[in-house]
């Protein structure tokens, strides 16, 4: 029987400031609060976490989502911009964490309650990995990874190429053999994966300012109420896209 891990979790928001699709998204607003303010806001609701930190990169572009993060009272860690496993690793050695929930910063509608029950998964087994990627079972914006540090130090030396090093997992999912993986199901996937809910270029950020002005919670609305918002917002556009 699998034990239960007790240790430090903790969630890291990654971010950077020039994405090359959607430069300085980031600190972009939404309906008036930025991107970045949107993804710490649903993360600080995520049930079973000791720590919530954003690594963001030493270079000095990125100072301003240091000193954003700093103001909103979370904590920081800065290390390498491409080398996305080794900041994870040192990220949790710094800050002592037994494993982290992975979040992107450009998800301003993370599911916080679907990561808390998938949290509870991952401490009550001792998954190396607990995923929605392997494979995905929910559309881009809601993807959950939550991972073990000692995954990270056991193969800190074998992944190598740049492409693993700066996806953090996608060396787990390629050489999955002898790795504890516990990917979270999801049966209603047919009805929602042609959704996006992530903010990577123009058309996510309309779509997210516009899910943000027309939800009755302009901060923190309720998943159904994104998911349904999204819908309505396709049906708009092709609409739109027919009368042109």
């Amino acid at each position: 029987m699998r034990n239960k891990i007790n240790n430090e979790i903790g969630a890291i928001i990654f971010s950077r400031f020039d994405s090359t699709r959607l430069y300085g998204k980031a600190l972009i607003d939404i309906e008036g609060r930025p991107l970045l303010g949107r993804v710490i806001d649903r993360a600080l609701l995520i049930k079973g976490i000791n720590k919530l930190i954003v690594a963001t990169s030493k270079r000095e572009i990125d100072d301003p989502i240091h000193e954003f993060a700093l103001s909103q009272g979370i904590k920081t860690f800065r290390g390498s911009c491409e080398d996305v496993y080794g900041r994870s690793l040192n990220t949790c050695e710094d800050f002592k964490l037994d494993g982290f929930i992975r979040i992107c910063g450009d998800r301003p509608f993370l599911d916080y309650e679907l990561i808390s029950k998938a949290l509870n998964i991952f401490k009550k087994n001792n998954y190396d990995l607990v995923t929605t990627m392997f494979p995905r079972t929910y559309p881009p914006g809601l993807t959950i990874e939550i991972i073990k540090k000692n995954l990270l130090k056991k193969f800190e030396n074998k992944v190598r190429s740049k492409e693993d090093r700066e996806n953090l997992t996608s060396f787990f999912y390629k050489n999955s053999s002898g790795i504890n993986i516990k990917n979270i199901d999801n049966p209603n996937f047919k009805n929602i994966r042609n959704l996006r809910f992530v903010v990577d270029i123009q058309n996510d950020l309309d779509r997210a300012r516009w899910i943000a002005k027309n939800n009755s919670d302009k901060i923190i609305p309720k998943q159904d109420e994104i998911i349904s918002l999204a819908f309505e917002y396709e049906e708009l556009q092709k609409t739109k896209n027919k009368q042109i």
